[in-house]
């Protein structure tokens, strides 16, 4: 292993002991001791790394939101192309019911309930204005195509759709709402305003 794979893998290695700090105990139980202590390396292994308790939060964030993002393309990938089912498949990963999914939902929420710099606020709306978009352009197609009546508005109904699928992922992560309910309700109000082709 090179030298620099290694400090990647330390330092991935102290990103999941502040996912787990924070999925049970919120942001403010992470600190430079506890993330050592989760992690079962030294302090100073941690210093080395992180000169600052923001320092090692935002990364932690990061590898959060890159995790998650790393599932969603490996889904988007196995699907046919469709802009629609890369929509619902999107969607639903955001449900959370993969555990890593979860854990990066509640790594999100921790942050987002708190006061963020702009580095951190980059960070927690990475990648929403592109799935907005798609939202936007699946329901005005369907509108296009006639699958949906002229009161649908694309803009309005996009954004609800994006919107209900982070409240239900939200619902499952942090409350224990069943993954079934939360899919059947994402999957009735995406067949209203931008039903399948088929």
């Amino acid at each position: 292993m090179s030298r620099s794979v290694d400090h990647e893998a330390r330092r991935a290695d102290l990103a999941a002991a502040v996912w787990a700090l924070v999925a049970c105990g919120g942001v403010e139980s992470v600190s430079l001791r506890s993330v050592a202590a989760e992690a079962g390396v030294s302090m100073g292994r941690v210093q080395y790394y992180f000169a600052t308790k923001e320092d090692l939060l935002l990364h932690g964030l990061e590898q959060a939101h890159l995790c998650m993002e790393a599932r969603i393309e490996k889904r988007v990938a196995a699907t046919g192309g469709d802009a629609r089912e890369i929509l619902a498949t999107i969607l639903d990963e955001l449900l959370g019911e993969h555990p890593r999914t979860r854990d990066a939902i509640r790594v999100h929420a921790a942050f987002a309930a708190r006061a963020v710099d702009a580095r951190t606020a980059a960070v927690l709306t990475d990648g929403d204005e592109e799935i907005l978009a798609l939202a936007v352009a699946v329901v005005a197609q369907a509108r296009e195509a006639g699958r949906v009546g002229a009161d649908v508005d694309p803009e309005l109904d996009g954004y609800t759709i994006w919107t209900l699928a982070r409240g239900l992922g939200t619902d499952v992560a942090l409350y224990g709402a069943p993954i079934d309910r939360a899919r059947a309700t994402l999957a009735r109000a995406l067949a209203r305003v931008a039903p399948p082709t088929g």
